[in-house]
């Protein structure tokens, strides 16, 4: 199965089962942070690719953050959300009064 970075992996596969694909057709590995590309170059001196040490970051944070339950998600939220309940704020009927006059035209 391919993945974005150019190397054919079967299901359920570790890092010594990966095919490489040719250079040629792999994308390029591009970075805006200027931080990551040395981390990167780092990472890779010890000959993996950087195809290779990007997939293991990606797969240990994967596996890092299981999945929250509906529940769990909701309460979360709900978390997030309770600090701002009771706050002084507008109704939309309020908002759109300041918008728009008797005659649906901007103010």
């Amino acid at each position: 199965m391919p993945c974005m970075y150019g190397i054919y992996l079967a299901a359920e596969t570790d890092m010594k089962d990966m095919t490489p694909v040719p250079r040629h057709r792999q994308k390029p590995i591009s970075f805006r942070s200027d931080k990551a590309a040395a981390i990167l170059a780092r990472l890779t001196r010890d000959g993996r690719s950087q195809a290779q040490v990007i997939e293991e970051a990606l797969e240990k944070a994967a596996v890092d953050q299981p999945r929250l339950s509906p529940e769990e998600f909701i309460a979360q939220i709900d978390a997030i959300v309770r600090p701002l309940h009771g706050l002084p704020g507008k109704s939309f009927k309020e908002i759109d009064d300041e918008m728009w006059d008797e005659n649906g035209l901007p103010v």
